[in-house]
């Protein structure tokens, strides 16, 4: 991974143990979909609050996984984020 940061264009990496969650865990919730922008970050197509031309991909977006893998969700969301920026440009673009 490193080797691949630097050839990506990284100026520097740092290496550090994994931590309490381990390598294969899928971290969720830090940009949750809501209504309430006091309680959430993004809305529910995954826009952000405060900038609504910027969409949010990925598994932060939901708040827990269940009890399955996240995948094919996290890809679900993905593309009805892209669609919802695709469809709505000219009323969000600003």
């Amino acid at each position: 991974m490193e080797q691949w940061f630097l050839e990506a264009g990284a100026v520097a990496t740092l290496r550090q143990p994994f931590g309490t969650m381990g390598m294969s865990t899928h971290a969720y919730g830090g940009t949750r979909m809501g209504d309430d922008p006091r309680r959430t970050s993004s809305t529910a197509g995954a826009s952000r609050h405060e900038v609504p031309n910027l969409g949010v991909l990925g598994a932060s977006v939901m708040g827990t996984s269940g009890a399955r893998n996240p995948t094919l969700t996290a890809q679900a969301l993905a593309w009805r984020t892209a669609e919802h920026l695709v469809v709505d440009w000219r009323s969000i673009a600003g």
